[in-house]
């Protein structure tokens, strides 16, 4: 049994999750990765457990391998879905409402701690809030001076946080420069942003003076590139926006040799293509994977879709950038 020191609850939306730890090293990294989502009230839908404990590997051999992530790999059956590196282990109910895991300490040490945050217990995360109707897309989610919603989905590297961060000097605001959740409200679409720290490449920290202090700030390295850990909403106070209702565009970013920045017209059944890449769980064999399908169809439907293929001409003028957002949603 957990002794019950380390005890806390997450919201996101109007969904609830409560959370215990048996020792500080567990607790403390989740605390910090998630100071933005923490209530006071353990009052919870679902709720997680969690031991600093090597344990025997509980997969059973009939579970099914059903989907990767670095070194993260999930398998599921009919009761159980398992979250493993193959030293530590996360075990969800398939009504997604309890949670329990073993951890070991190489899994809080990997990758310089993020990989436990980061990785290993967010999708245990994602997985549960699913089961709450909140679905997340890997994506940046921005809202312009006239009041248009507009989402970025792309693979990390395709600019999500460089276009954040110069919309916002441009007078946008911003849900998040990463990750967007989805879920229902009075028959709308709700976006919401993952309120957490940003991770800010050391490269694109140059380009802006007010984040220069953060140059001698502790790094960290995510896929081979430096980061710094960056709060925006230090930086840019006022600029978040929890939620916002219904999309204008979506628009998919890549990045491209050429100096010029172009809009591409692209068809629905491309962009829902392109979406469900971003939001990967809709692929696992869940009872909620209908739901999460649909209401991902349902944003493609209500937005216009463009690829932007995203030159160097805008990081010199922005101007530019503007005039092709407002272009995507004429």
């Amino acid at each position: 049994m957990l002794k019950g020191e380390y005890k806390f609850g997450l919201r996101f939306n109007d969904a609830r999750i409560s959370l215990e730890c048996d020792c500080k090293e567990i607790y403390q990294p989740l605390v910090e990765h998630f100071k933005h989502h923490l209530t006071d009230s353990l009052s919870a839908q679902a709720e997680i457990k969690l031991q600093l404990k090597k344990v025997v590997n509980p997969i059973p051999t009939h579970s099914r391998l059903e989907l990767r992530y670095f070194g993260l790999k999930v398998f599921g059956n009919s009761e159980h879905r398992y979250f493993t590196d193959f030293q530590s282990f996360l075990i969800m109910d398939s009504d997604g409402k309890k949670a329990r895991g073993f951890i070991v300490p190489e899994t809080l040490k990997e990758m310089a701690g993020i990989f436990f945050t980061n990785i290993f217990f967010l999708h245990l995360l994602f997985e549960m809030l699913r089961h709450l109707g909140i679905y997340f897309i890997h994506s940046a989610g921005l809202i312009s001076p006239e009041g248009k919603c507009y989402l970025f989905p792309s693979n990390a590297g395709e600019g999500k946080s460089t276009i954040t961060l110069y919309l916002i000097k441009e007078g946008y605001k911003y849900l998040s420069d990463d990750t967007v959740f989805l879920s229902r409200k009075e028959n709308e679409i709700l976006i919401s942003g993952f309120e957490r720290t940003s991770h800010i490449g050391e490269d694109l920290i140059e380009r802006f003076e007010e984040l220069k202090p953060f140059k001698k700030k502790p790094g960290l390295e995510v896929i081979g590139k430096r980061k710094k850990l960056v709060e925006l909403e230090q930086v840019y106070p006022g600029r978040r926006l929890k939620e916002f209702k219904e999309p204008s565009a979506i628009i998919f970013p890549q990045r491209v040799e050429r100096k010029e920045s172009r809009l591409r017209p692209l068809d629905k059944n491309q962009a829902l293509k392109l979406v469900l890449s971003q939001s990967p769980f809709v692929f696992l064999n869940s009872p909620v994977s209908r739901a999460h399908l649909e209401i991902l169809g349902e944003l493609v439907k209500k937005s216009k879709v463009w690829i932007l293929e995203s030159g160097s001409d805008w990081l010199s003028e922005p101007k530019i950038l503007i005039r092709l957002l407002k272009e995507a949603v004429r």
